[in-house]
């Protein structure tokens, strides 16, 4: 990494990335079905226009800056050894070593920054896609622009509703154009845009009275245009006092990728600590081993690379598939009582996608070691990529979990505060015989060595830790989110 961070390659790449970003996070996504009746509306939209001020702009753009530079280094770093390992795999020894001494002598990060902006060949399908996906989860969490289009909609529809007639629509349009009007919302709506845009309708508003499709669209563009004007001067929080000065109401929006921030949050400082913690402890776990060596605990110089490897391969599965569990998990479905085989039963879709995605991070892992560390390969190729079942078993750990959190949501345990001490034995429990069961597959049939314990400590051990994180996020999570459903 240091060798990375010291290349001028690394740094224009990055400085390209970046200002390739900037206006990438501007842009709106314009093919999006729900929103294209709106981008006719008021042409010439941006990102800016529905941040609330420039300070917000600001702020989510740096944000999706250094997201977008978290992903750039891991690309650098990850990208040459996946690709060394599968030319390993798939290749003579010869080609594979070939591709490396290839990769060395190419500016590689240059590379990686040009396929993130879709300037390489069109042979590296969907890369270029990555940053309109980034713009668009971003833009998403943010609420651009679909806060602003539904609550919109929600107004028109509920205005429409309040004033049936078409004396009661013109009458309204007539009390949006009028000087008092803006003089009531001066402090709500940015006033220089609200009077653009009326007068950009100038000739509508005069003719508006010949059909009622037209009167229906002009009152439509005129609850949009305010809805804008409302972002644009403070964000979500002006659109609510617009909806009040209009008199109606808003839906509480839902945001279920903010809710898991904390446990995020929580998540990076326990493996930090356990990637610190491990190699440290390496001289108490030597004692409590007897007199057999330790063969698989991390120690000495590359301590604490191996301990990273650990704590990726064992923790992120489970808190990817419990992240992803609690994103598609419905509030209504997370306290319905039912049984242990209905639970499986009824979400049999959502395990077999967490056993998919587990099973292809193991293996896009194990393509990485292989070019790392460049070991030789213990099997076919063809066995290694489609009959290896070691990557199944390791996803049965993900799965139980889920199970057992499923269970616990389902019987509305997370409706009360604080976690049942038996659901914590009961999760203890599952992760440890699973991983139990991992490591002494992979002890006999993969390293072909008798029972070690300090394998199974440490698998076990990781994949405790990551249940628990698991079981406590979903308590803070769906505990708030009960609440509220049920009080609405």
């Amino acid at each position: 990494m240091s060798d990375l961070f010291a290349s001028v390659q690394f740094w224009l790449g990055a400085a390209f990335l970046m200002c390739f970003q900037i206006g990438k996070y501007g842009e709106l996504n314009e093919q999006d079905e729900d929103l294209k009746p709106w981008f006719g509306a008021v042409p010439n939209l941006r990102a800016r226009h529905f941040l609330g001020g420039l300070q917000n702009y600001i702020a989510t753009l740096l944000l999706f800056l250094v997201a977008t530079f978290a992903g750039y280094v891991v690309a650098c770093l990850i990208s040459p050894s996946i690709i060394s390992g599968w030319q390993r795999v798939t290749a003579s020894p010869t080609a594979a070593e070939n591709i490396k001494a290839y990769l060395d002598s190419v500016p590689y990060p240059l590379f990686i920054a040009a396929a993130f902006m879709g300037l390489t060949n069109q042979s590296i399908p969907g890369f270029s896609k990555v940053a309109n996906l980034q713009r668009d989860v971003f833009h998403e969490l943010v609420g651009v622009p679909r806060m602003v289009a539904t609550t919109a909609t929600t107004m028109s529809i509920q205005l429409l509703a309040k004033h049936p007639s078409d004396a009661d629509r013109i009458k309204q349009i007539q009390k949006w154009t009028s000087p008092v009007w803006q003089n009531d919302l001066r402090n709500i709506v940015d006033l220089s845009f609200y009077d653009t845009e009326l007068k950009r309708r100038a000739n509508a508003l005069s003719n508006f009275q010949k059909t009622q499709a037209d009167l229906l669209v002009l009152f439509r563009e005129l609850v949009y245009v305010m809805a804008i004007a409302a972002a644009r001067n403070g964000g979500g929080a002006d659109l609510r006092r617009l909806a009040r000065e209009l008199g109606v109401g808003l839906p509480e929006r839902k945001d279920p990728f903010k809710e898991l921030i904390v446990g995020a949050l929580i998540s990076v400082v326990v493996l930090t600590v356990l990637c610190f913690g491990i190699p440290m402890a390496a001289p108490l776990v030597d004692w409590l081993n007897g007199s057999t060596p330790l063969s698989f605990w991390p120690q000495g110089n590359n301590a604490l690379r191996a301990s990273s490897i650990y704590v990726a391969s064992q923790c992120i599965p489970v808190l990817i598939a419990c992240g992803f569990l609690f994103v598609t998990l419905p509030t209504a479905q997370a306290h319905a009582t039912t049984n242990l085989r209905g639970v499986i039963e009824k979400n049999a879709g959502k395990l077999l996608m967490i056993m998919c995605a587990v099973i292809v991070f193991d293996y896009a892992q194990l393509i990485s070691d292989y070019g790392i560390y460049n070991p030789y390969l213990r099997s076919a190729p063809i066995q290694l990529c489609f009959l290896d079942t070691y990557n199944i078993t390791h996803s049965i750990i993900s799965v139980s979990v889920c199970v057992v959190l499923l269970h616990y949501l389902s019987r509305g345990e997370a409706k009360t505060p604080g976690v049942s001490i038996i659901y914590i034995l009961a999760i203890a429990a599952v992760a440890l015989t699973a991983s139990c069961f991992y490591g002494l597959v992979r002890l006999r049939y993969d390293f072909r060595v008798g029972v070690t314990l300090d394998y199974l400590f440490i698998v076990c051990l990781l994949n405790l830790v990551a249940a628990m994180i698991a079981l406590f996020m979903s308590q803070s999570l769906y505990h708030g989110r009960i609440l509220k459903s049920e009080v609405n």
